[in-house]
C-alpha cells in the first residue's frame, strides 16, 4: 500500500475538487492530476473514487460526533450545552471549509452501506443536539418548542458557515458561534 503522506495528499486533492466541482463532476483523472500522479497510480491509494468520498465524509462525521458527544452527555445547563455544541460545530466547519462542503453536500453520492453508515452518524449527531434542546424544554429552561424544528434551526445556522466564513476575517469561529447562540437562545428562553 502507498505511503500514508501520499494518501493524505490524494485525499486533500479530492476534498478540494469535490467541494469546488462536486463529486459527480470530478473524475479520477482530475484527482490524479491535482495529486501530481498518473490516473493508474492513483489506484495504489484507493479502489475507486467513492472510497475517497466515503473516507472524507466519514472523517467529518466522526469529528462532529466526537466534538458534540461529551458536551451533550456532560454537565451544565441546556443553554451552556447548546452554546458549547454550536461552538464545537463551528470549529469543525471552520477547520476545513472544503471538507465541510463535501460532508454537507456530497454524502448523498455514496451508495448502499456507505450511505447508510453516514446517514446513521448524521442522525446520531442530530439526536445529540435534540437531547440538549429536550433537556432545556424538560427543565423549563427553554420554552416549549418543536424539538425537530429547533434542531433544524441550529443546524441551518451553523452548517451554512462553509458558504460565507472567512478564516482570515475579523471573527474567530467561537465568536461566530456565540453570535448565533445569542440569537437562538434569546428565542428559546
Amino acid at each position: 500500500m502507498a505511503r500514508p503522506g501520499r494518501r493524505e495528499h490524494v485525499l486533500e486533492a479530492a476534498i478540494t475538487l469535490f467541494s469546488r466541482q462536486g463529486y459527480h463532476a470530478t473524475t479520477v483523472r482530475d484527482i490524479a492530476r491535482s495529486s501530481g500522479m498518473l490516473s493508474g497510480s492513483l489506484y495504489a491509494h484507493m479502489s475507486g473514487k467513492e472510497d475517497l468520498l466515503f473516507e472524507i465524509v466519514d472523517r467529518a462525521a466522526d469529528q462532529f460526533l466526537q466534538a458534540a458527544a461529551p458536551i451533550a452527555g456532560g454537565p451544565g445547563s441546556a443553554a451552556e450545552k447548546l452554546r458549547a455544541a454550536m461552538r464545537a460545530h463551528v470549529r469543525v466547519v471552520a477547520g476545513s471549509l472544503e471538507a465541510a462542503t463535501v460532508f454537507l453536500h456530497e454524502w448523498k453520492a455514496l451508495s448502499g452501506e456507505r450511505r447508510e453508515i453516514i446517514a446513521a452518524k448524521r442522525q446520531g449527531y442530530e439526536d445529540l443536539l435534540g437531547s440538549i434542546i429536550r433537556q432545556g424544554v424538560e427543565t423549563g429552561e427553554f420554552r416549549p418548542v418543536d424539538g425537530k424544528f429547533a434542531r433544524l434551526l441550529v443546524l441551518s445556522a451553523v452548517n451554512w458557515l462553509y458558504e460565507w466564513y472567512d478564516p482570515s476575517g475579523p471573527l474567530m469561529p467561537e465568536a461566530v458561534a456565540d453570535k448565533f447562540a445569542d440569537i437562538i437562545l434569546d428565542g428559546l428562553i
